[in-house]
């Protein structure tokens, strides 16, 4: 009895020391927990037979909900694998001081339960406290008097609870291989590893920049209505192309910024290229993630955005219910899965923003010591985050661009067929996205700047509860 609650015990203290990575973790399985419940709630309320194309929205919805739970294994496998990384410390510290393996595995399966819990329980309560303002946006999108009413349907919530438990099953496992397999001074040491400089793949960059000019020319040259294949490679070619070239392209980038003695000998870069350049092999899936991720947003907003504003105003006006109710939709659904990605995306770059922390607050301790101003280091913090993470933005920005063919082809589908309109909408959804992008960029910077001023004080070891 006493060690069941000891080792509930340790879970609950060690959540709460780990509350700065776990808080966001929580709230993020918790909004999606949530998001997956309306999505279905919507699609088995009655009331949708009512709906003019119900068969069609209800197929619609289904798919989301397939695509929700396909994202979210990605979602929590990511986060997950991160916080085990910043956890090595503690758990290699537990093995040194007389733990057994299966003393870590009791405490991560408590730590588990915990999870699960707050995460499926809260998302829950959640999700069905949303009901009603869900009700009232799918109104007001579909633009038809659709008669849903609050229920809470009892097949929603136990597939919700059976998806969510599942994953987190997977995620348990995987921590449990984790602990089973690694010895205990790896663990004690696995966050302060240093990384080697990587060299310079050309080959893998040629590669990147093969596919994204294919990719490109197939969005350019070819009917995306004629191929579907043609469509769908396309995206597999940017998606790969991206990965390449952020994993050795930014590396070429990196160090010819470091060759331009004028440009590298600066406080302001020099810090940003060195350390940037030492971790970019590891960080790489990451940025290369948020440009695909931040790609989805925009076409998928812009798209439906256009499609909503210019073919349902025809549809009003020629009377079709049904087509109107099908476009409204479309439109839904594209600003679920527009936040849906947005969330990840602010996921990711907190997280980054946390560990990169942890990892340059020493150096910049140094940096201090060796006479570096406060005005130099704060300089060089800007040079490196705004280098981390502009690039993503940018290069997403391009891939709109070069999407704007395929998605206008897709559109005079639905009688759209004003280029100038189309690519109206694309500008309005960029400059919005990267309005939100830069406010999370701006407010996650704010925790890399006190992680880093921690280490003025000398206390940075007390703080790091990992």
């Amino acid at each position: 009895m006493r060690s069941r609650f000891l080792y509930a015990r340790l879970a609950a203290q060690s959540l709460r020391l780990n509350a700065r990575s776990y808080l966001p973790y929580l709230l993020s399985c918790m909004v999606t927990v949530a998001l997956h419940y309306d999505i279905q709630f919507l699609n088995m309320n009655h009331g949708m037979e009512q709906l003019p194309g119900s068969s069609s929205v209800h197929g619609l919805l289904s798919v989301v909900v397939l695509a929700v739970d396909l994202f979210s294994v990605f979602l929590f496998f990511y986060t997950n694998s991160f916080l085990m990384k910043r956890r090595h410390h503690e758990l290699g510290l537990y093995r040194i001081l007389g733990m057994e393996r299966r003393h870590l595995r009791k405490l991560l399966r408590r730590e588990a339960t915990f999870v699960g819990v707050v995460a499926i329980g809260g998302g829950l309560v959640l999700g069905i406290g949303l009901s009603q303002l869900f009700i009232v946006l799918f109104r007001a999108v579909m633009q038809v008097d659709v008669p849903l009413a609050f229920e809470v349907p009892r097949i929603a919530v136990l597939y919700t609870v059976f998806v969510y438990g599942f994953i987190l099953l997977l995620t348990l496992l995987s921590n449990l291989g984790r602990v089973s397999f690694v010895r205990p001074i790896e663990l004690l040491h696995g966050t302060d590893a240093g990384d080697r400089e990587p060299r310079t793949r050309w080959l893998v960059v040629a590669l990147g920049v093969a596919f994204l000019a294919a990719g490109y020319f197939i969005s350019i040259f070819t009917n995306p209505l004629q191929s579907l294949g043609s469509f769908l490679t396309a995206v597999l070619l940017v998606i790969v192309a991206t990965y390449c070239l952020f994993s050795s392209g930014s590396i070429a980038v990196l160090k010819r910024l470091r060759a331009d003695k004028e440009y590298y000998y600066q406080p302001r870069h020099f810090f940003a290229v060195a350390s940037m350049l030492h971790r970019m092999r590891r960080n790489a899936a990451g940025l290369a993630t948020i440009c695909v991720l931040s790609t989805m947003v925009l076409v998928t907003a812009s798209t439906t955005l256009c499609m909503y504003v210019g073919a349902v105003s025809g549809a009003v006006q020629e009377g079709t219910s049904e087509v109107r109710s099908l476009l409204g939709a479309y439109f839904f659904v594209g600003l679920f899965l527009s936040i849906l990605f947005l969330m990840v995306v602010t996921l990711i770059i907190y997280y980054k923003q946390v560990s990169e922390g942890y990892e340059d607050a020493r150096s910049f301790a140094i940096m201090r010591q060796v006479g570096m101003s406060e005005d130099e280091v704060s300089m060089a913090v800007r040079g490196q985050i705004s280098l981390v993470f502009l690039p993503p933005l940018a290069l997403a920005a391009c891939h709109l661009l070069a999407a704007l063919p395929m998605t206008s082809k897709i559109l005079m589908v639905f009688g759209i067929t004003d280029a100038g309109f189309v690519v109206t909408c694309a500008a309005l959804t960029l400059l919005a996205y990267g309005m939100l992008y830069l406010l999370v960029y701006l407010l996650t910077s704010r925790i890399y700047h006190r992680i880093v001023a921690s280490a003025d004080n000398g206390d940075l070891a007390s703080r790091r509860q990992w």
